[in-house]
Order: C-alpha cells, then sequence, then structure tokens
C-alpha cells in the first residue's frame, strides 16, 4: 500500500453515487463492495461453495496503478458491510450510515471497544434497531466516502487489512452533526483521538502517536496494561486508564508515564482485595488518593 497522506481527491464516473473513486498519491482507488443484491449474494454463496467462485481474468493495465479497496476488507468488516447491504435492501432503500454501523454493532472488535468504553453494544443494537424502522429519512450521503476514510485511517494506523473498527472510525469521521450516530458517539465519549487510541491497543498495532503528548502517554498506558491483563486475567476499562493518565499529569513530564502505570497497579491490587478483575475509573481515583 503506498505511503500515508491524510487526503483524497474524490470523482464520479456518472450519475450513480456508488460509482466513486478517488486519487490518492498517484493511485486510484477503487470501491467494488457496492450495496448490489447480486453482488452480495453472489459473495455469500462464493464464501459458502469456493469452488463456484470464477477466477479473476486479468484486466488491460491502466496508466495509473489501481487499488480496490473492497479488496482489502478483513473478514470481519466484509460481513459487517454486507449486512449493512442487506439491510437497506429489505427495507428497500439506499444504504445509510446507521445500517452500516447496525451491522458493526455485531463485529467482535467493535463489541471488545465498546466493552472497554463500559458500554453494552445490545443497548445500542436495540435503540438504533428500533430508530431505523421509524425514521423515515436516514442520512445515506456520505456513506460513499466511509470505506475511503476507512482505507486512510487503516494507513494511518499501520494495519495491513480495513478491519470493522477501521469503518467505525469512518463513520465517526464523515457523519453529518446532526446525524443519530453523533449523538451516540457523544454520549458514549467517543472521539477520532480517543478511537485511534483504542484501535491501536485492541489490535496491538505498531503505530507511537507524537511523544510527550496525552495521547501517547495514554496508549503507552494502554500497552502495559495488556501486559498486565495478559498476566493477571484483569480487564482495564479504558476510563480507568484516562483517569491514570490525567491524575499522572500533576508530576514531572519524565514521571507522568511511571505515575499513571504505578495508579494503575495499585488499581488492580485493590480489585483483587475486592474479589474482582475489573479495573474501574473508581479504582483508579482510589489509588490515585484523590
Amino acid at each position: 500500500m503506498p505511503g500515508l497522506n491524510q487526503s483524497l481527491k474524490y470523482q464520479s464516473s456518472n450519475s450513480d453515487p456508488w460509482s466513486i473513486s478517488a486519487l490518492y498519491e498517484g493511485y486510484l482507488l477503487e470501491f467494488s463492495g457496492v450495496p448490489n443484491k447480486t453482488r452480495v449474494g453472489k459473495e455469500k454463496w462464493h464464501n459458502f461453495l469456493p469452488m463456484l467462485k470464477t477466477p479473476n481474468v486479468p484486466t488491460k493495465q491502466k496508466i495509473i496503478q489501481s487499488i480496490d479497496i473492497y479488496s482489502l476488507f478483513s473478514p470481519s468488516a466484509k460481513t459487517a458491510w454486507n449486512n449493512a447491504c442487506l439491510i437497506a435492501l429489505k427495507r428497500k432503500r439506499e444504504m445509510a450510515m446507521e445500517d452500516l454501523f447496525s451491522a458493526l454493532l455485531y463485529a467482535p472488535s467493535v463489541i471488545k471497544l465498546f466493552a472497554k468504553l463500559k458500554i453494552d453494544t445490545s443497548a445500542a443494537q436495540i435503540f438504533l434497531t428500533n430508530y431505523i424502522k421509524l425514521s423515515s429519512q436516514t442520512e445515506s450521503k456520505n456513506i460513499t466516502q466511509v470505506p475511503f476514510e476507512a482505507f486512510l485511517l487503516a494507513m494511518k494506523l499501520h494495519n495491513h487489512k480495513i478491519g470493522s473498527l477501521m469503518l467505525l472510525g469512518g463513520l465517526l469521521r464523515l457523519a453529518p452533526q446532526d446525524n443519530v450516530l453523533q449523538a451516540i458517539f457523544s454520549n458514549i465519549g467517543l472521539t477520532v483521538e480517543k478511537l485511534e487510541i483504542l484501535i491501536v491497543w485492541i489490535l496491538n498495532l505498531d503505530y507511537e502517536f507524537p511523544p510527550r503528548t496525552p495521547a501517547a502517554q495514554t496508549a503507552y498506558c494502554c500497552m502495559q496494561a495488556q501486559g498486565l491483563e495478559n498476566h493477571f486475567g484483569y480487564f482495564f476499562e479504558f476510563p480507568a486508564i484516562d483517569a491514570a493518565v490525567k491524575y499522572a499529569q500533576d508530576y514531572f513530564q519524565d514521571m507522568r508515564h511511571q505515575k499513571a502505570l504505578q495508579f494503575l497497579v495499585r488499581a488492580g491490587n485493590l480489585a483483587k482485595t475486592a474479589g474482582s478483575k475489573i479495573i474501574t475509573e473508581k479504582l483508579v481515583r482510589q489509588a490515585a488518593g484523590k
């Protein structure tokens, strides 16, 4: 994949909103995963009976090298995307951002992310399902750009696949402020910056945030917490790590990583004493003497 650049130049080939591509550092990004019943059905059959899949026929070499970003989707991301297509097709309307978010709520990595945020995805699933049923209008204009934004996020965070969390990032970046998804994101405190830290933590990506920044400190504590989870069987909630970094700001810059980690270790001991494995923000506050 090409080098990182945070801008895309979109272009449309005809009036069909899904005939969209983007220019990116000398590459032509294309997307073959259009919300089409025939395409989704054929892909499901190929997954079930791979022997029926016909080999790709080489196409004429283009002057500009092209990348089909749908081919970079992880299996989980493809499943979520196709399920979102089916949701829209079942309701006989265009695919919308709400459809994709609803499908992503069943992806294992998204479920884990919500657990880290102390959010039960089942409640969000029920709320959004009812909203989609009752809403006469859904936002679909920006949905065509979500895969491309997910590609950029995967590039930035050094992930070799466009996973479900990358699609979630695309929704977070592109959903209009008056869209119900932004209300959900705001309610659970999910920002682009926080999502990037959580993605690096959950997927264990080899990405370093700018040094001596709060994001770098939080990411460091997340990775250290991962070691404590593996060794002691703890489950660190993200607000607990966020709080540890916050309380460590009272110390000198060079000591903040160590102090935040110290608070997390103390919180783990408090949890053990209480017979629990879950490290909460409240335990970190006690560990920091706040």
